[in-house]
């Protein structure tokens, strides 16, 4: 039999100890570890789709928001209302309009988290997960323009623009004197600028009234 396989003898043990075996015989007995659940919620994206991937997009691509060279506008809340689709998505995100759809498939979380805030305000579930995140940096080639909001209705159930339109007054041309119900004479209502007052004397009278501011 080789001694090779033979158990070392006490006096061989000592020798083949490393240090790092008597440090670790010298420390106390730990617990036993618990491992931390550090995970994020973070969906396997397909090859290609990372951040990295989207920032080259962006600078490569002229017209992802496809605005077709239109300036960004002011867009209300029904149109955007009507494009909440995954293949046609818009949002609106701290009073901007951006059209999300190039960049669902890119989106860390998925595209299901972005599902219920398709054709609507984003703003609560992007703070709720990414407040720290540079909105323009990321997303600002899609913007479309800005969050219009002046159709809100005010307490009296107008809208903003009908209560504030005031209507003209109506011109009255003049007339005979109109009575009431009992009879009494009522007077006819003032003529605009421009129109004369009709006279309430004859010709007659008129031509007297005249010779005597003359004589």
């Amino acid at each position: 039999m080789n001694d090779s396989t033979l158990p070392p003898t006490s006096a061989d043990s000592g020798k083949n100890i490393t240090q790092q075996q008597r440090q670790q015989a010298r420390a106390p007995a730990r617990g036993p570890v618990v491992a931390r659940n550090t995970a994020r919620n973070k969906v396997a994206l397909r090859r290609g789709f990372g951040l990295r991937d989207w920032s080259l997009l962006c600078r490569s691509a002229r017209d992802l928001a496809q605005r077709q060279g239109a300036p960004l506008r002011p867009i209300r809340p029904e149109e955007i209302a009507r494009h909440a689709t995954v293949h046609d998505a818009w949002i609106s995100l701290h009073g901007k309009v951006y059209n999300i759809t190039p960049y669902l498939h890119y989106h860390p979380g998925g595209v299901d988290i972005f599902k219920p805030c398709l054709g609507g305000d984003a703003s609560a579930l992007f703070d709720k997960y990414h407040r720290w995140v540079n909105t323009q940096g990321l997303v600002g080639v899609l913007q479309l323009g800005y969050l219009d909001e002046s159709s809100k209705k005010g307490d009296g159930g107008m809208d903003a623009a009908a209560a504030a339109f005031v209507a003209p007054p109506t011109k009255v041309a003049p007339g005979p004197p109109q009575t009431d119900a009992d009879g009494f004479a009522m007077p006819a209502p003032r003529p605009p600028k421009g129109v004369g007052m009709p006279s309430l004397l004859g010709k007659k009278d008129e031509e007297e009234e005249e010779e005597d501011l003359l004589s």
